[in-house]
């Protein structure tokens, strides 16, 4: 099962992908923005996805992006740490494919993905975090609809620099407001 946006499908995160996401979580280009910050093998790798394949579900749901066009695998998109008490859920993205990078598969993953969140698991608000001086990425979810929400000054210490946190989110209706909301599924028997 996918979850297809016009250039790109959500699929699940399969263990052939694991070659792809070494690569990937090994390059300081990829990772500039990311959290990460000490290198990942095989094995450290293989139990990262063995760990995101296994727990899809309400809580966390991480998907592997893909190319509709041609199949290739662009990067991950995730849900995590949804709460059914609050519907409220964190975003995580990133695209490790740098080569296909500005031509607008991140848009499209997201809005896919927003719709996913707010149609299927019913959430009311998707949060993110985006490190300032990550000015391409906080452009691209503002252009999605994310507001600035808070700033966690020196939140996070990067390549020799305390870095702010933009805190950014999405209410559902705000969402369906620029993105259009979901046709409405109309029973047997029951009005229209």
């Amino acid at each position: 099962m996918s979850y297809d946006g016009e250039r790109v499908s959500l699929r699940a995160i399969e263990p052939d992908d694991l070659d792809r996401y070494l690569v990937w979580v090994n390059d300081p280009e990829v990772t500039r923005w990311l959290a990460l910050r000490y290198p990942i093998g095989r094995e450290g790798e293989r139990q990262i996805l063995e760990r995101l394949t296994r727990a899809n579900g309400y809580g966390d749901a991480a998907f592997a992006v893909e190319d509709r066009a041609t199949g290739e695998h662009l990067g991950t998109i995730s849900l995590f740490d949804a709460k059914p008490e609050s519907r409220v859920a964190e975003l995580g993205i990133f695209l490790g494919a740098k080569d296909r990078w500005g031509e607008g598969f991140g848009y499209d993953a997201l809005v896919t993905l927003l719709r996913f969140g707010f149609w299927e698991m019913n959430l009311r608000r998707i949060e993110l975090s985006v490190l300032d001086g990550n000015t391409r990425a906080k452009a691209l979810y503002e252009r999605v609809g994310f507001k600035e929400a808070g700033r966690r000054p020196g939140h996070w210490y990067k390549r020799g620099a305390a870095l702010d946190d933009f805190l950014m989110s999405i209410s559902r209706e705000a969402f369906e407001t620029q993105h259009g909301a979901p046709a409405r599924i109309v029973l047997p028997g029951r009005e229209a």
